[in-house]
């Protein structure tokens, strides 16, 4: 069995309740998962993906209990109108450690900007952790698809699919060729027909939400070239947002909620000048929509520094909560070698702290 074929260890993408396990091999054909001896597959409309990456969602249920699951990969070198030929390549056995209980370390990997040694390196000095996000801008752009294999480089390397991830967009993944074709490598959540990049999760006693700005810019920015409508997303979002009020017993108010966390990799808390000053009145609303939510902390990157907003700071929008921005891609030491920043927030025995790494500040919350 040549397990070589898979690029990296799969990423186990928390959404909802549910997973959405994905995989890249290096050559075509299809893929699946199984869970005690039952088979999860990403057919659609009858059809086994033919692809090199393999997108299957599990039941959040069976996993956690189960705690392990099987990769498969099988090898199609021609997907033939008739009599096809496959060849099982790929058969690998990974244990998974959800969690279960209100205690929690996460670390956050943001503005990696295509970065992968010095960010592990970070990851490495905090010790394992049970949650690992990506926060924005893992990439420096969406050009080709091979940009979007950072993800998996940095997570596998983490995390070796045994713990869940969280994925947030950033602006810079939206731009390029291959942007459009993102989806199809992150988690998503499918609402009237389309495959949306901002949903809520829950792990444990952990309740979070993942937003997305879009870009930084407006619409019409001659950077973009009229290939962007994030305003009509952002007001999708915001609709969203007023469903999961509407629905907050069975979201953020669910049983066995202790930590309500809002991941999103533009700190929106913040008023930025122009050119950056996009969607001013939206970011309003939505600050005004997380407070009503009770959320406890928001986490973020996308400014290259490392620093906490408390609650109702001054020349910031009027929050209810704190805002932790943590990430710098990168950091020259005097002796001229380099590191990475990152965030990690540790919940334990009743205590809540965000925490810059390596050696930085930290805020309770």
């Amino acid at each position: 069995m040549e397990n070589s074929v898979l690029k990296f260890d799969p990423a186990v993408f928390a959404v909802g309740h549910d997973y959405q396990i994905i995989f890249i091999t290096e050559t075509m054909g299809l893929g699946w998962i199984e869970i005690d001896g039952e088979r999860y597959t990403d057919e659609e409309g009858g059809l086994l993906i033919y692809d090199t990456v393999h997108k299957i969602p599990v039941p959040g249920g069976k996993l956690n209990a189960a705690g392990k699951y099987t990769v498969v990969f099988v090898e199609y070198l021609d997907k033939k109108p008739y009599f096809p030929k496959g060849e099982e390549k790929v058969r690998k056995e990974y244990k998974f450690y959800p969690v279960t209980g209100d205690d929690f370390r996460l670390f956050q990997y943001a503005d990696t900007h295509a970065r992968t040694q010095t960010p592990v390196e970070t990851y490495k000095t905090v010790g394992d952790c049970d949650l690992v996000v990506l926060n924005g801008d893992i990439n420096e752009h969406s050009y080709e698809i091979k940009n979007f294999y950072t993800s998996f480089e940095l997570v596998g390397n983490s995390v070796h699919g045994e713990r869940p991830v969280i994925y947030s967009r950033g602006n810079h993944d939206t731009r390029g060729l291959a942007a459009q074709l993102l989806p199809g490598y992150i988690p998503t959540a499918f609402r009237n027909g389309r495959r949306e990049t901002f949903y809520s999760f829950r792990q444990g006693g952990l309740w979070g939400l993942v937003l997305d700005c879009g870009e930084d810019k407006y619409d019409h920015n001659v950077e973009y070239g009229g290939t962007i409508l994030f305003e009509t997303f952002r007001k999708r979002e915001t609709e969203y947002l007023e469903w999961l009020i509407a629905n907050k017993e069975t979201e953020y108010e669910a049983p066995g909620v202790k930590h309500k966390i809002a991941f999103c990799h533009v700190p929106f808390v913040e008023h930025f000048s122009h050119p950056f000053d996009v969607a001013d009145d939206v970011y309003e609303y939505w600050t005004e929509l997380l407070g009503k939510m009770g959320i406890d902390l928001l986490l973020c990157g996308h400014m290259h520094r490392a620093y906490f907003i408390p609650a109702h700071t001054e020349k910031c929008r009027n929050a209810e909560f704190p805002t932790a921005v943590c990430s710098i891609p990168e950091v020259k030491r005097e002796d001229g070698s380099k590191y990475y920043v990152g965030g990690m927030i540790e919940c334990r025995g009743g205590s809540r702290k965000v925490k810059i790494v390596p050696d930085g500040d930290e805020m309770t919350f």
